[in-house]
């Protein structure tokens, strides 16, 4: 008879941990219990600036295995997912010696610059597979350390992602995976080697030893400490997968695994990832290693998708709560303008771009005095749909799209997909709950798979 397995997945989400403990047994996962927790982030800095500290990623996860603590005793592994970059200094014991920087964070754009002009941005495309841009690029973000905070950087023992940075504290060794990787402009995404290109590292002055073990997305560092241990109620000491990016993790519990396979995530941020048989590089948009070997994904992020919408209940519907704005006003918003003739535009960038190293901003345009509330409303989700139609329109220009969208996220309603079908790409659309938790639970399975083949 199949033993049974328990697996906690963890996603480290931008601004809020999810937790998913998950039985294995006969190739099912079954969940049986989760856990969410909120978080702020610090953007400061006229928006310039965002990061988070680490220490409320800790005070999630014990908040998680508090609140599922009659499951704790039974977990057999812990499997990560991650917001990435989340850049993280660590010293020598894994503790952080600054805020985390996000994908949100615009501090380093003089850095990204000058990466593209000492590298060379064909030499990047054809070895990293992405045009470094401030946020969405680790080495930028570690430049920024070095030149504004001298003593950090000297101090730094490893810089990693969210990953790095939990999996250190769980097993006390540093470690990483492709899909996190991809976007460091360090790593060797196009030929998925596992290993850093150290021509880049050496000349941008960073240290290989620097920068933590690359492992596969279902590589385990290690086993949860016994001090660790102890603090979490993870008694069985249960190995550790390092696991990948979220966005990579839910495209792949989807079943994104052919080329022209499409998952749109709708979160705090917006993206939409293509399934690619070849890394496809580009300046406009990201490419990210899959869990699958032979395998990229487009990543065409919108770094203020759901993040718009909490934007404009704040500013422009505050009498209204969470649930009035997205469960009636912004479905009735929408369905009311979906077949009008509105003249009302909005331009995404309310938290700059990841694919341009300038500073982009978001803007209405063609108000008048008879422009209502309803009306922008409706502008914003055009304009986000606008923004991920111009993306998967590149990629079809390259390789046949599929007719069915995977799409997650809490940032949804009937009144969006439909948004979507018209504005964005027209296609059937299916979908998928808590995948990024699931990719997480998935990884224990090939785990146990790569496990057999090696004995």
């Amino acid at each position: 008879m199949a033993a049974e397995h328990w697996i906690l997945a963890v996603d480290i989400g931008t601004t809020a941990m999810k937790m998913g403990v998950f039985t294995f047994k006969d190739h099912k996962l079954v969940l049986k219990a989760d856990f969410s927790q909120n978080y702020s982030i610090h953007t400061y800095n006229n928006g310039q600036f965002s990061d988070i500290d680490q220490q409320k990623w800790k005070r999630a996860f014990m908040a998680g295995c508090k609140h599922l603590a009659s499951f704790t005793d039974n977990i057999d592994a812990v499997s990560l997912s991650g917001t990435t970059p989340g850049l993280s200094a660590m010293d020598q014991n894994g503790e952080a010696l600054y805020p985390a920087i996000l994908m949100l964070d615009r501090r380093s754009g003089t850095e990204a610059r000058h990466i593209i002009d000492t590298i060379g941005l064909e030499t990047l495309l054809a070895t990293t597979g992405n045009m470094p841009v401030p946020g969405g690029c680790s080495l930028a973000g570690i430049l920024w350390l070095k030149k504004n905070q001298p003593d950090i950087f000297n101090k730094t023992a490893c810089f990693g992602h969210s990953n790095t940075y939990i999996a250190k504290w769980l097993t006390g060794k540093f470690a990483i995976d492709p899909s996190s990787a991809s976007l460091s402009a360090l790593y060797n995404t196009v030929t998925n080697d596992k290993q850093w290109n150290a021509d880049i590292a050496g000349e941008s002055g960073i240290e290989v030893e620097k920068l933590p073990v690359i492992l596969p997305a279902y590589g385990s560092p290690g086993r949860v400490l016994p001090d660790v241990a102890r603090l979490t109620g993870l008694t069985k000491q249960p190995a550790v997968l390092i696991g990948g990016n979220d966005a990579v993790l839910a495209a792949w519990s989807a079943g994104i695994r052919e080329p022209g396979d499409i998952i749109n995530v709708n979160g705090t941020c917006e993206i939409c990832l293509v399934c690619l048989p070849d890394c496809l590089a580009s300046v406009e948009y990201n490419v990210r290693n899959h869990i699958e070997e032979g395998r990229w994904l487009t990543l065409y992020v919108m770094n203020a998708g759901g993040k718009a919408y909490e934007w404009f209940r704040n500013l422009f519907c505050s009498e209204k709560t969470d649930r009035q704005f997205f469960e009636q006003f912004l479905p009735s918003a929408i369905l009311e303008w979906l077949e009008k003739d509105s003249r009302v535009r909005y331009t995404p960038y309310l938290l700059g771009s990841r694919y341009s190293t300038r500073l982009l901003y978001a803007a209405f345009e063609n108000l008048t005095a008879e422009t209502t509330r309803e009306e922008m409303a409706a502008a914003v989700t055009r304009g986000l749909c606008e923004y991920q139609r111009k993306h998967l329109s590149l990629i079809a220009g390259h390789l046949p799209l599929k007719k069915r969208i995977h799409i997650t996220g809490g940032a949804l309603s009937e009144a969006i997909i439909e948004a979507k079908k018209k504005w964005m790409w027209n296609g059937e659309y299916r979908y998928v709950e808590q995948s990024s938790l699931l990719g997480a639970a998935m990884l224990w399975e090939r785990h146990l798979n790569e496990s057999r083949t090696v004995m």
